[in-house]
């Protein structure tokens, strides 16, 4: 028998097209990253740890959209890094920002 037991259990095969960050499955998750966000927006459940949440899930979505909808995963190491880079200080600007305004007008 040449059957492995981690092939058995863990087999993912029916699931692998599902799995895939096609254009299909990457519009459902940015579709649920945003009601997700808006949702937290309309409780107001610990508003300033939200705040960040929102933020950090907007800056994901930006990162989904700059790696797979303008294919920078196909561009060159240093463009990649430039992106990521640039995503990632445009969000702690924003965090930074927002909590420097919450402590001069608390």
């Amino acid at each position: 028998m040449d059957i492995h037991l981690s092939v058995v259990v863990f087999d993912l095969s029916p699931y692998k097209e599902f799995m895939a960050l096609t254009p299909r499955n990457l519009w459902l998750i940015l579709i649920t990253l945003t009601l997700l966000s808006v949702s937290m927006f309309e409780t107001e459940l610990l508003r300033e740890l939200s705040v960040l949440v929102i933020i950090a899930i907007a800056g994901y979505k930006s990162r989904l959209v700059i790696l797979h909808f303008m294919e920078a995963t196909h561009a060159p190491g240093h463009f990649r890094f430039m992106y990521e880079t640039w995503n990632f200080v445009v969000c702690a600007i924003i965090v930074i920002g927002h909590y420097m305004a919450l402590i001069q007008n608390p």
